[in-house]
């Protein structure tokens, strides 16, 4: 989930603070100079000017934690997620959701830091993508027609927003942000959902591979299957990959 750091004091910047996606400032005064490890500086998010210049910190942030607690906080929440979600619906679809959530999260805590003095603080942390999972949970609930779990997940993400105004210096925005990247990744990528007649049959359990949290989930005589998706998860990647290629800026990541 992240790298744990301490180390040497280095200069920041001037004036400015440093928090974490889950937690509170780390340093504030004229100079915040106390560096969260050795690679701290080069895959922190700073929406102004560090991210906007080398956009590999709008994913490398969220393999960051400012302290044990922080990383221990988010490594409660990525094991309380049931287990269906990765082996049921796909590793691959998981793991997508997990790294472009985080991204979107950093996204969205720019976008919310515009022409404030936000702009220069340094965000860090998983719980972009950890949000992520859960809309990746929602969106494959939903398709399921599951209405009554997807409704508990959005209890879940409403209670940590509000949570997000109690505490203070906590991203609600890279939450939100890696809530909604995790959901269109599964809306768009994730597997559709069909009835089997195998599985309706009497003697049809013998032939189910579901565990039994992903059955109760979906319901009885019902299916994942990745033809069904809207778009295949490759295209995905393919076009990561030609934007990736295309923009010199991004190339560099």
């Amino acid at each position: 989930l992240g790298l744990v750091g301490g180390g040497a004091s280095v200069v920041i910047a001037s004036g400015s603070s440093m928090r974490g996606a889950m937690g509170r400032v780390i340093g504030r005064g004229p100079i915040a100079a106390h560096s969260m490890g050795p690679f701290f500086l080069d895959c922190a998010h700073q929406p102004y000017p560090l991210s906007y210049f080398q956009k590999h910190r709008f994913l490398s942030s969220g393999f960051l934690h400012g302290s044990l607690l922080h990383l221990g906080m988010n490594l409660r929440a990525l094991l309380s997620l049931p287990s269906w979600l990765e082996n049921g619906i796909g590793k691959g679809v998981y793991l997508s959701a997990y790294l472009v959530a985080i991204v979107t999260g950093n996204i969205a805590h720019s976008l919310s830091t515009v022409g404030g003095r936000a702009a220069s603080s340094l965000c860090i942390g998983a719980s972009g993508g950890i949000c992520g999972l859960y809309g990746l949970m929602m969106a494959s609930l939903l398709k399921m027609g599951n209405a009554d779990a997807a409704y508990y997940v959005m209890k879940q993400m409403v209670w940590l927003i509000a949570f997000g105004y109690l505490v203070p210096n906590v991203s609600n925005a890279g939450h939100v942000g890696g809530f909604v990247g995790g959901w269109l990744i599964g809306y768009l990528f994730g597997p559709g959902y069909e009835r089997s007649y195998t599985l309706n049959r009497a003697d049809g359990g013998s032939n189910d591979k579901a565990d039994v949290q992903f059955r109760q989930m979906m319901g009885s005589g019902i299916y994942p299957s990745s033809e069904q998706a809207i778009f295949p998860l490759k295209y995905l990647w393919m076009g990561i990959g030609v934007a990736v290629l295309a923009k010199p800026d991004l190339r560099m990541v």
